[in-house]
């Protein structure tokens, strides 16, 4: 499933570093939704998505999850995918 998504400059940049060192940039998005709690996540205050525009290929279910999650918290997928990114890279995966 293809996902385009408007990541901040500083998601793309710290994602990228990530990808040079362990592997695919798809994969590491998809990993990132797929193990956030998009309930609890805390939403960016500036909405995200200001920066580059990238396509990812995600499992449907990470796709389904995140699509569901953003229309119960009244918000926008790239929002909510930004927010679960940024919690997701600030935790054991940061660089």
């Amino acid at each position: 499933m293809k996902l385009f998504l408007r990541l901040t400059t500083e998601l793309n940049d710290r994602l990228r570093t990530i990808m040079r060192y362990h592997g695919e940039f798809s994969r590491c998005i998809d990993e990132a939704l797929t193990s956030s709690d998009f309930g609890n996540v805390e939403l960016l205050l500036d909405g995200g998505g200001k920066g580059r525009g990238i396509t990812a290929v995600i499992s449907h279910s990470a796709n389904a999850r995140l699509r569901s999650a953003a229309k119960q918290r009244g918000c926008t997928v790239t929002v909510l995918a930004n927010s679960a990114l940024r919690q997701w890279l600030g935790g054991k995966n940061a660089q």
